[in-house]
């Protein structure tokens, strides 16, 4: 059965909801008060904001797919190519993975460290 993108967006919603409470009713939420900070900025990472990038070498399927442009297919081609080469030395060599193409790298650059 194919899920349709909005049905796997409300899918994801709802893990990510069961995960925090778990989480949370597991007594991890109960050890003292947790600072969130949310930011809606479309923009990507200043520049040196190292923290605030995803790293190509240890991010998730879910990660990846919170790039621009970045869907299933080729959030998984990047993990088996990371997998295959033993991982990324250079944010640029992205652009060795299948469907990978200039614009789309333009896209995510910013968004990314090694």
């Amino acid at each position: 059965m194919k899920l349709k993108k909005w049905e796997l967006s409300l899918l994801a919603v709802a893990l990510a909801a069961a995960f925090f409470t778990a989480g949370y009713f597991s007594g991890r939420g109960r050890a003292g008060s947790v600072n969130v900070t949310v930011s809606q900025s479309t923009e990507p990472p200043a520049a040196g904001s190292v923290e605030a990038r995803i790293d190509l070498n240890a991010a998730s399927r879910w990660e990846l797919m919170s790039l621009p442009g970045v869907g299933e297919t080729i959030a998984d081609r990047i993990i088996a190519y990371r997998t295959e080469h033993g991982g990324f030395e250079a944010v640029e060599e992205l652009m060795e993975v299948r469907g990978i193409g200039e614009s789309l790298f333009e896209a995510v650059k910013d968004y990314l460290t090694v």
